[in-house]
């Protein structure tokens, strides 16, 4: 017989590039969707610590906080991915934002 197991592969991006160009205009994890992890929250946070972006599942970073653009700089991100049977499973690690 055949067996099928879906599996979830989440990826981090390394960079985005918010210039309206159409490619990596925005910041999220890949990967993450209702099926797997419908309850998980992103925090984005600047190289001074500060919270710049609280993202919910499915939903993306452009670049803003407040309606003010960022900067390009380093960001950090703090990822807890929840499943549908209430494990958290925690990743964090950094990205770069880039303005041309």
């Amino acid at each position: 017989g055949i067996a099928s197991l879906e599996i979830p592969v989440v990826t981090f991006p390394k960079f985005f590039t918010p210039n309206n160009d159409g490619h990596n205009d925005t910041w999220s994890l890949q990967g993450v969707n209702s099926t797997f992890f419908p309850n998980s929250k992103i925090y984005i946070f600047n190289m001074y610590g500060k919270v710049v972006a609280d993202i919910p599942m499915g939903s993306q970073w452009d670049g803003t906080y407040l309606g003010k653009k960022q900067p390009s700089n380093d960001y950090w991100f703090d990822a807890m991915l929840v499943d549908t049977k209430g494990n958290i499973r925690r990743r964090k690690g950094n990205f770069s934002l880039l303005r041309k």
